[in-house]
């Protein structure tokens, strides 16, 4: 459905918008949340793989343009974590909100990891430990906390866009 593609691509832009703007105003522990990890993973949940490859590659390709020197990679990493995520589409239920929050965590931490080992290791800094403490934990905690709030929104319009989609 192509209005559902267009509201996602316009929530994608607003929370891009309200991650490199708003919240880096916002910063607890010098980390900012990962805003755009939300809709990947919501679209992914609900929508399955595919849908969910594409809102990471578009949500990748924004940060590429961003902050990146390599373009590409971050619309890689976003793309693997919404393939991946896609898969729980199969025990996708409207009223749990457990299960999202957990798959965010998750996604956020192999997110992470990915940059880790793309920016750190592969640059010989090997001190994980540091930045498991000092980015990685502070990151997906702060991430969770404002997918609680935003999760169920993207449920909300889920369920909205889902009554025309039996038509």
């Amino acid at each position: 459905m192509i209005i559902r593609g267009i509201a996602v691509i316009i929530q994608v832009i607003a929370l891009y918008l309200l991650q490199t703007s708003v919240f880096t105003s916002f910063a607890l522990a010098g980390v900012v949340p990962d805003l755009l990890m939300i809709p990947v993973v919501a679209v992914a949940f609900t929508r399955g793989p595919n849908k969910g490859m594409m809102t990471g590659f578009i949500s990748g390709l924004l940060i590429d343009f961003t902050y990146s020197s390599f373009l590409g990679l971050f619309a890689l990493m976003y793309l693997v974590i919404g393939f991946l995520t896609g898969y729980a589409n199969k025990i996708y239920d409207e009223n749990d909100y457990t299960l999202p929050v957990i798959l965010i965590s998750i996604s956020e931490f192999l997110y992470n990891l990915m940059y880790y080992i793309f920016f750190y290791f592969l640059n010989g800094k090997l001190n994980f430990g540091f930045y498991l403490y000092r980015f990685m934990i502070p990151k997906v905690i702060y991430t969770v906390l404002i997918s609680l709030l935003l999760y169920r929104l993207f449920n909300l319009e889920n369920i909205f866009f889902k009554r025309f989609d039996r038509q």
